[in-house]
């Protein structure tokens, strides 16, 4: 396998100064981020990549361990350059696979007790990041290998986190006591977002949750494929296609030309302007019609513009230090701004990507957050999926 130096010099020539410049940066904090592997690390032997290995003041990581969507987004990044490594991430987290097909949130180094957080998930994005590996870097017997773990996850899903009468996913967890609603939450990955204000989240099917599981759906489509088995393919169309229509008939409303989360219980959207909206055009399934409506927000400087923040800029709760109540996150801004650039919207998707590549470079590290206001970084600093999302705007978003 090619080092990621060789990798570099491959691809120099064909970037820019600046874009260069950040593809080495955030492909040197990917490798700077492996953990441990060490005796008494769960992991072991696996290099697994944490979100951030950096130092704080107590003498202890910034993320001492390895995290779900992380590991995945991770997966994607390192595809690039390492097979290998690539492999690792999925090959560590999916020790941590339960009987009913669940991953864990988290699993902690040693320093933390080697504790696994495993009454709650994350956000299903493990078949999308699979098929991204693949395409990088061709492998049957990986993909063999790992597609049964993906089809005993879909289970899971299928079976504890959702409801038949709408066919739409929520979130949940096994947790029952005081703690429940804080589970919920770290399900979503979004932890205090503006959109579960309230018990919102206990009865809602929240529309970047259904963006994932089509996702999922089309790229178990592309796994089953490779693997010529047209029975899986079958199934997983037809999954997929009952999954949009029900996107559709349930979370775009006609009346605001926008998709929403939808509470079952008040049978009433949740209407928050975040990322989230963007989702079906990140999935593909939304119409012309609705990308070019939902569009307005991303153009609207007190909306989304120029920086894709976690909720709108003039939402009454926006907070531009809060961590998911107004602070921009390259993950959920990569696949709003994707789904735009994807729609032929390229004019509003490019100047917001420039603006976070022009954030990204300012310092020496790249940062979990950002502040929408001024740009400045905040929390962790080396923030590993800031850096995936980062080369992937360089690379899925080139100038048109």
């Amino acid at each position: 396998m090619q080092s990621r130096e060789v990798w570099l010099k491959q691809i120099k020539e064909s970037l820019s100064a600046r874009d260069f410049r950040l593809v080495e940066k955030a492909s040197g904090i990917l490798i700077k981020n492996i953990a441990p592997n060490t005796e008494g690390v769960l992991w072991n032997p696996y290099r697994a990549i944490t979100p951030s290995m950096r130092i704080r003041e107590n003498g202890k990581p910034a993320f001492p361990g390895i995290w779900n969507w992380d590991s995945a987004f991770h997966m994607i990044g390192t595809a690039r350059f390492d097979k290998d490594l690539a492999h690792e991430q999925m090959r560590a987290f999916f020790l941590f696979q339960k009987e009913d097909g669940l991953l864990p949130d988290v699993i902690y180094l040693p320093m933390e007790g080697s504790r696994i957080l495993d009454k709650y998930s994350k956000p299903p994005v493990w078949a999308w990041a699979l098929e991204l590996t693949d395409r990088r870097q061709p492998d049957d017997a990986f993909l063999a290998e790992m597609y049964p773990k993906l089809v005993k996850n879909e289970h899971f899903w299928r079976t504890q986190r959702y409801r038949e009468e709408d066919g739409l996913f929520f979130y949940s967890t096994s947790e029952t006591g005081k703690l429940r609603a804080t589970y919920m939450r770290w399900e979503s990955g979004l932890d205090d977002s503006i959109r579960f204000d309230g018990s919102a989240l206990e009865h809602m099917y929240p529309v970047d949750l259904n963006c994932f599981m089509i996702a999922w759906y089309k790229s178990m489509q592309y796994l089953a494929q490779r693997l010529n088995r047209p029975d899986d393919i079958r199934i997983w169309q037809q999954r997929e296609k009952a999954l949009e229509a029900a996107v559709q008939r349930t979370l775009w409303s006609e009346a605001d030309a926008c998709f929403w989360d939808w509470d079952y219980e008040e049978k009433a959207f949740v209407k928050v302007i975040t990322p989230a909206i963007y989702m079906p055009l990140w999935a593909g399934i939304a119409t012309k019609a609705q990308a070019a409506a939902v569009e307005r927000f991303a153009k609207d400087p007190k909306k989304l513009y120029p920086c894709m923040p976690t909720v709108a800029l003039d939402h009454p709760k926006m907070d531009p230090l809060g961590y998911w109540r107004g602070s921009v996150w390259m993950n959920t801004a990569y696949f709003a701004i994707k789904g735009l650039y994807d729609y032929g919207l390229t004019e509003t998707a490019m100047k917001i990507r420039n603006t976070l590549l022009n954030w990204l470079e300012q310092t020496d590290t790249i940062f979990e957050n950002y502040n929408p206001l001024t740009g400045e970084g905040k929390c962790a600093k080396d923030f590993s999926w800031s850096c995936v999302f980062a080369m992937e705007m360089i690379f899925e978003m080139p100038q048109r």
